[in-house]
């Protein structure tokens, strides 16, 4: 299988490619990014490095370039105090997915062959809340966020007749570095974080293999 991956250079998206390249059953990884990735990866055989400034556009250009890509592992995100500000925090996680989910739709899910789905996995994040206007008493910008993003993708699968386009949001807790120390892990065993790597398995496998579920909570992704 093709793929498409993002945040290529962040925490989850740099273990993404790790265990692409580890799994045979994926044949060729696109890594959409904005930054150069490191030689190790970028001269991976199963690597094809696209450098991508304006995540908001998909020119023809580039989606001849993802052609033939059968599914897409989202890690562009991650918190908002993370951000300069809520509103660039929006940008990035909520107008930046769904111009990416969208144009896929529109244009890789209807080339694939008849019988295959375009998967869009998206990283979203525990708790994520669909509700705009329920207060939240921890985390609430990034928990908002996170459920403005699950629901819209949603809303563009839903109005996919043909069942080409599916989508899903996994929400980990906690995600805990490869390099973690004895005392970030111990601690992440109180709220149940997810090692990174451990995360990628989880997303590649829901990619390859589908789901019964649109959401799939953190339980479900330290079981896969």
């Amino acid at each position: 299988m093709k793929v498409i991956v993002t945040g290529s250079t962040g925490l989850v998206g740099s273990a993404l490619l790790r265990q692409c390249i580890a799994d045979d059953r994926i044949t060729k990884v696109f890594a959409l990014t904005r930054k150069a990735l490191p030689d190790e990866v970028a001269k991976n055989p199963k690597i094809a490095v696209i450098i991508h400034q304006d995540f908001s556009t998909y020119p023809e250009g580039l989606l001849s370039q993802l052609a033939g890509a059968e599914g897409c592992l989202w890690a562009i995100g991650g918190r908002a105090d993370q951000f300069p500000n809520v509103e660039t925090y929006k940008r990035v996680q909520v107008d930046y997915t769904l111009a990416g989910a969208k144009a896929f739709y529109e244009h890789l899910a209807p080339q694939l062959p008849e019988g295959r789905q375009f998967r869009f996995v998206f990283c979203s994040g525990k708790f994520a809340e669909w509700d705009q206007t329920k207060p939240l008493k921890f985390m609430a910008d990034t928990r908002h966020v996170k459920g403005q993003v699950e629901q819209g993708l949603c809303e563009i699968a839903d109005t996919d007749r043909t069942g080409r386009f599916v989508v899903y949001c996994a929400r980990p807790s906690g995600i805990l570095p490869p390099n973690a120390g004895l005392p970030a892990r111990l601690a992440g065993k109180l709220y149940a974080a997810i090692d990174a790597d451990r995360l990628s398995k989880a997303l590649i496998r829901i990619l390859l293999e589908g789901y019964k579920d649109k959401i799939i909570e953190n339980n479900v992704l330290l079981e896969l």
